[in-house]
């Protein structure tokens, strides 16, 4: 951690100066950050722009307002000049379109039922807000891992553990602020954006040590491991916990051999039947009956309020659905309702919510799209399957892979991209180039 503040300590110190000028006053973000983009576009410092980007969309979800207004305001205009850079050079960025491609049907078709949305202009804007993610970043991540190889992970990785590590900290002096109901949501929106936001980094650390095996120190690993363990237990996020095992179980079979995985892949569907029909008593004799919230489990702590009255409204436009955002839409003007029954926030599911917003036929095209994108890595990296199940596991209780500009949204494009990386070279931590 130390050298990681030593190596990159004039981009943190513009990020902190991006932190305080937002805090203090608002509209100087409209002005400052786009001018340091075009300062950071100038030094082809894209991996620095990447991360300033992480840095935006984790604060824009945060509870208190002081940290998360001016970042909710601003992530809109960061993505656009990101965007900006990108087309109007597109020569400097010839693999741009690996991730976007599979999607282009898919979006096409949610820009034609903007027409049905309540707000089509709204409609309209994160529609194109997704597909300028899914357009522009992958650009950069490509451009970085040509140039400089493992230093785009490797930045990413540690400036997701300096925030949780900041978070840690945090509970020794101002524990209201990262605590919800008793539970821990660090710098983030909810204990569940912790808890997500560990499973990637488990994800991603594993993904970036098969094509880097030198990317960290063995001191450096136990230090991260550390760091993530302790953040998703005290998040007690159960389903990231079960993501995370979810995942070094079928990475540690389907290493060995793909028949191995696949087999194990039938057996788990069949224990896990089991398991869930017996769910709260093997919890129970286990001794986690309290840490994992046991007496919540019936209700899904509200998602299956969410679920429900998402399902009742899909049911009225099961093929076609209403546009971009109409789930944020649905769920706002029912929010009283939704609150006297015990539930709070959205959809929770992320295919329940493009089947909200694009019906069943954009579900279809989107995860047609989605799981081509694992199929066609897998035959080069033995870590993509293992991945897709982990992640199709995830956002089932969570909607961040339908939200273009959430921070775990960004990590998986990364993650996909180094899973279908091919590079011409070893590159190695003493390989680093660093970026002054």
């Amino acid at each position: 951690m130390i050298n990681f503040l030593k190596e990159h300590t004039q981009i943190l110190v513009l990020l902190l100066f991006w932190l305080f000028a937002g805090m203090l006053f608002a509209e100087s973000s409209y002005l400052l950050i786009p001018l340091s983009l075009i300062f950071l576009r100038k030094k082809q410092l894209y991996t620095y722009m990447i991360v300033g980007f992480l840095m935006i969309i984790f604060f824009a979800d945060n509870r208190h307002h002081m940290l998360g207004d001016w970042a909710f305001n601003i992530k809109d205009v960061y993505l656009v000049v990101l965007s900006i850079f990108v087309f109007l050079n597109m020569k400097e960025f010839p693999d741009r379109g690996k991730l976007f491609t599979p999607f282009i049907v898919f979006l096409l078709f949610a820009f034609l039922l903007t027409i049905r949305s309540i707000d089509p202009l709204m409609s309209f804007q994160r529609t194109l807000s997704y597909t300028l993610i899914l357009a522009a970043t992958p650009g950069y991540f490509m451009k970085e891992l040509d140039r400089f190889g493992v230093f785009l992970p490797r930045t990413c990785i540690w400036f997701c553990i300096l925030f949780l590590t900041v978070s840690l900290i945090m509970i020794l002096f101002f524990n209201s602020w990262v605590y919800t109901n008793g539970r821990f949501n660090g710098l983030l929106g909810s204990p569940n954006g912790i808890g997500t936001l560990g499973a990637l980094l488990i994800i991603l650390i594993a993904v970036s040590k098969y094509h880097y095996p030198d990317i960290f120190s063995k001191s450096e690993y136990f230090f991260i491991y550390g760091i993530i363990i302790a953040s998703v237990i005290i998040s007690s996020s159960r389903n990231s916990l079960f993501s995370i095992l979810i995942f070094l179980f079928f990475l540690r079979f389907y290493k060995i051999s793909y028949f191995y995985g696949f087999i194990i892949v039938i057996i788990s569907a069949i224990v896990f039947q089991f398991i869930n029909e017996n769910l709260v008593s093997i919890i129970t004799s286990l001794g986690l009956g309290k840490y994992l919230r046991v007496e919540h489990l019936d209700d899904g702590s509200g998602r299956l309020i969410a679920w429900s009255f998402a399902w009742q409204e899909i049911e009225r436009h099961f093929f076609i659905g209403q546009g971009f955002g109409y789930d944020k839409d649905y769920f706002t003007i029912n929010r009283e309702y939704l609150s006297s029954l015990g539930h709070q926030g959205g959809v929770h599911n992320t295919y329940l919510t493009f089947w909200l917003n694009t019906g069943l036929i954009g579900l279809v095209l989107f995860l047609v799209a989605f799981v081509r994108l694992f199929v066609k890595a897998a035959s080069i990296n033995y870590i993509a399957i293992p991945t897709l199940f982990t992640i199709l596991f995830t956002i089932s209780f969570e909607s961040w892979a339908a939200a273009s500009l959430s921070p775990f949204f960004l990590l998986l494009l990364l993650i996909i991209t180094l899973l279908q990386y091919q590079k011409n070279e070893p590159v190695t931590q003493k390989d680093i180039i660093p970026l002054q």
